[in-house]
């Protein structure tokens, strides 16, 4: 199993600088470089908008490229583009130009988008919001096979061309008909965190049966540090203010009858629950996060892997964390939990601080 990285890019309350979105990107960029130094799979990178202290990743394509410069061996990913808001033109485009700059290392993911705040920002219908990603995802496969488009009667090439690896890609899924969906496009699937692993890993065993050689990735919270308690209490306040904020952003899909939308809608029974129960010890019972210290951490990874999961992308904290203890979270990481995951490339043993 890959272990990956995911950057919310958040701004909670609870975080104890003042410096603003720029120490955010400041800090990607750092938390970067360690994550490729010390061998992890892939960063990546969500796109937000108008959600406020919730992500201040409007154009993570932008912040990948300079991430790309910064870094060797760390793939670069979007997770996702929400077609429904884009023109898969200028998603090939960038794509590709980001993909060259980084030397082959990006992988990308879309979906329709999943709060109406931002669908509904862009002038677009949340209940024609499956349509229209058809629509254009159709497009988009196009453009990435062949790197040009023909509009009345006259080719459009793309320059730079999409590489032949741009070919492949992944849909966010949460319900089992877009995992029907994935199988049906020939996508890998991304999940988490808007249900309990339990059902997460249901609907991925379905997706196996469906695509065997697909891939299967899942997002959970995690943070790894000596002392067990110290690392339980560090986080736990941030841990619980973003998932809060994950539910929130999502309550108009959860909570509303939305045309398309039926399974959030059937999710909606976590909102009020979680409201009032949320913690650590909750997050980490629906399987959405592993905190503590390596044994527990490790513990709760290798449950994943025994599942056939391909990946897993860990949000280290809530973002509240400074880039000097997501940087020591990695390297105990890389230390003292990947290596029994199998997933640590040989080459980056050397590099682990002892």
């Amino acid at each position: 199993m890959k272990v990956d990285l995911f950057c919310e890019l958040a701004q909670p309350p609870t975080r104890r600088t003042g410096g603003g979105v720029g120490e955010v990107y400041d800090d990607l960029f750092a938390v970067a470089r360690a994550a490729d130094d010390l061998g992890f799979g892939a960063l990546w990178l969500p796109e937000h908008h108008f959600l406020g202290d919730y992500s201040a990743s409007s154009a993570p394509d932008l912040l990948l490229a300079a991430v790309a410069r910064e870094t060797q061996r760390l793939d670069l990913g979007v997770a996702i583009w929400p077609l429904p808001i884009h023109d898969p033109i200028r998603v090939a485009e960038r794509l590709a130009t980001l993909d060259l700059i980084s030397g082959g290392r990006v992988r990308w993911g879309v979906g329709r988008g999943v709060t109406t705040t931002e669908l509904e920002g862009f002038g677009e219908d949340p209940s024609t919001s499956r349509e229209v990603f058809m629509e254009r995802f159709d497009d988009l496969r196009v453009l990435l096979r062949d790197g040009c488009y023909d509009r009345g009667g006259k080719t459009y090439a793309l320059n730079p061309k999409p590489s032949p690896s741009l070919s492949r890609g992944a849909i966010a899924a949460v319900s089992p008909e877009t995992i029907d969906i994935a199988a049906e496009l020939g996508l890998d699937v991304m999940t988490g965190p808007f249900k309990p692993w339990p059902m997460i890993e249901k609907d991925l065993a379905r997706y196996r049966r469906l695509r065997p050689e697909g891939t299967t990735s899942f997002t959970l919270a995690c943070y790894c540090a000596a002392d067990h308690a110290a690392a339980r209490h560090r986080v736990e306040d941030g841990l619980v203010w973003a998932y809060r904020r994950v539910f929130e952003v999502a309550e108009g899909i959860l909570t509303k009858q939305v045309e398309g939308y039926e399974h959030y809608r059937r999710l909606g029974w976590l909102v009020p629950v979680l409201k009032k129960m949320l913690s650590l010890a909750t997050l980490e019972m629906m399987g959405l996060a592993a905190v503590g210290d390596a044994d527990h951490v490790a513990e709760r990874l290798c449950r994943l892997r025994d599942t056939g999961l391909d990946r897993v992308s860990l949000i280290v904290g809530g973002g509240d964390l400074s880039a000097r203890e997501q940087i020591a979270c990695l390297e105990r990481l890389a230390r003292d939990v990947l290596p029994k995951l199998d997933s640590l490339p040989a080459a980056a043993n050397d590099r682990v601080p002892a």
